[in-house]
């Protein structure tokens, strides 16, 4: 019998946490507002997402309610057309605020809520600190400060934001369990050491980078997806690959994979985390960054990995990846071997040597190339009496408009085009590559080189390796200067 009631018991504790109230209730008076629609919204990362609504009575008085809790974060109340102001939810069965629309802020107080209580007295705090600076900033840009006062008030600017360090480690320390404490974490800036044994400055100031660098993430939980439903997360990413990481596609590369591998530790921030990288470098105009697209669509756009993504992307994403993977800058240039206009084949490798080969894709028919192409045509003239560089120029027609084109805009290149009968007989473009003269990444070269927009100028140094790309004439003249320049040092 006492053991069939331990089981009981054990059962209905069971239960009980099964049947927990998840319900929740958000209870907002704001004098000065009535009849009108109001919104939660939440944000996700850098964005904002409607949650929930309701309407304000004609006390001001508003109240969201429903049986399944919000994710746990930061969210705003919005009225459609303003913003009022920022609030935590995390869990609480009920919210209950009571402010004005003279002062959403300073009016604020909490009637239920521990977790609003902090926030919304560190926001009192924060705004009489950002009061005082601006009083501060004001006599230090005035004409008749001096320097001895500006010094005084630079000093109080650094007690100042100590004071606030000093507040968000008490709140960290007296609130462990409040996700308040969970997202003043993820704001901390790391504090480098001073290094005072070192004498040498610029060892000094390297040894600081590498610790900021290597500290930048440590307070950050990657274990908890609250920090989603902050801007701050994302904001703390876009920092590191914005101003701290050196942007170089190998060392984005490698802080690529130092923060996915954190991110593993809970699905929602790898998810999040992957699809905000992915997403920064395919759209990122800067050269070179195509490389850590490749790399995180080859590395974490995968059947294990991609759990968000259905077959059909995974196998898009995995086939631009492999496709971008030779044409990285450093990599080899993939060989071209077509007819030129005097219908002899040219091997790009064994026919043209030169210091630089700029390889360039275009049409006959393309209004930008009308433009580019001359300009390329002029500058190239300009400088081979003195730079060594030749233009093995690709187009897929091989007709009279192509070659009227070359004549016309004096394109001194190695002019090269897809013999026109390959589109209309296979057997005969099966025939010049059983010859030898051509290979079918050279007929094929707009998917060899993933080419769908024209002009595309490539820069290749004399061993054919990719130097330049996605260019245009005026960057190619930049890049050849800087190459010169650093030959002759």
């Amino acid at each position: 019998m006492k053991k069939l009631f331990s089981i009981l018991l054990i059962l209905s504790i069971s239960l009980a946490g099964l049947s927990q109230n998840n319900s929740y209730k958000i209870k907002m008076k704001i004098n000065g507002m009535k009849d009108s629609t109001c919104y939660i919204i939440n944000y996700l990362g850098q964005n904002r997402f409607y949650k929930d609504t309701a309407q304000f009575n004609n006390d001001g008085v508003i109240i969201f309610k429903g049986e399944e809790q919000h994710p746990g974060g930061m969210y705003t109340l919005f009225t459609g057309t303003k913003i009022l102001f920022d609030f935590i939810i995390n869990n609480e069965e009920l919210i209950d605020l009571e402010t004005d629309t003279i002062d959403f802020i300073g009016n604020m107080k909490i009637k239920s809520s521990n977790e609003n209580k902090v926030f919304f007295d560190r926001q009192k705090f924060i705004t009489k600190k950002r009061e005082d600076s601006q009083a501060l900033r004001e006599k230090l840009n005035a004409k008749e400060t001096s320097d001895i006062e500006k010094e005084e008030l630079n000093k109080e600017f650094t007690i100042m934001g100590q004071a606030v360090s000093a507040y968000d480690s008490n709140i960290i320390k007296t609130n462990p369990t409040l996700f308040m404490s969970v997202f003043l974490k993820l704001m901390k800036e790391p504090e480098t050491p001073d290094y005072n044994e070192i004498e040498n400055d610029s060892i000094k100031k390297l040894m600081k980078y590498e610790y900021y660098k290597n500290h930048f993430f440590d307070d950050v939980d990657f274990s908890d997806s609250r920090i989603n439903y902050t801007p701050f997360y994302h904001q703390k990413l876009d920092k590191y690959f914005k101003n701290v990481i050196y942007p170089m596609p190998d060392s984005i590369i490698n802080g690529v994979d130092y923060i996915l591998n954190k991110a593993k530790a809970n699905d929602d921030i790898f998810q999040y985390s992957v699809q905000t990288l992915f997403n920064k470098y395919i759209k990122s105009k800067i050269m070179g960054m195509d490389a850590v697209y490749a790399h995180i669509g080859e590395k974490y756009y995968t059947y294990d990995l991609a759990f968000w993504s259905d077959s059909a992307q995974i196998e898009k994403i995995q086939e631009q990846s492999r496709k971008l993977a030779p044409l990285l800058l450093g990599k080899q240039a993939i060989n071209l071997s077509l007819l030129d206009t005097g219908n002899n084949w040219v091997n790009m490798y064994k026919d043209v040597k030169a210091e630089y080969t700029v390889l360039v894709f275009w049409e006959a028919s393309c209004g930008h190339c009308k433009k580019e192409l001359p300009k390329l045509a002029r500058y190239i003239d300009s400088v081979k009496t003195t730079v060594d560089i030749k233009v093995y120029s690709v187009s897929k027609n091989h007709d009279d408009e192509w070659k009227k084109f070359i004549r016309d805009n004096n394109l001194d290149f190695v002019n090269v085009a897809v013999p026109k009968e390959v589109y209309s007989d296979q057997q005969k473009a099966t025939e010049y590559i059983r010859n030898g003269f051509t290979d079918l990444k050279s007929l094929n070269y707009n998917t060899t080189y993933d080419i769908f927009t024209t002009p595309q100028i490539y820069l290749l140094d004399k061993d054919k390796k990719i130097i330049g790309k996605k260019l245009e004439t005026g960057l190619l003249k930049k890049i050849i200067k800087k190459e010169e320049a650093i030959k002759k040092r």
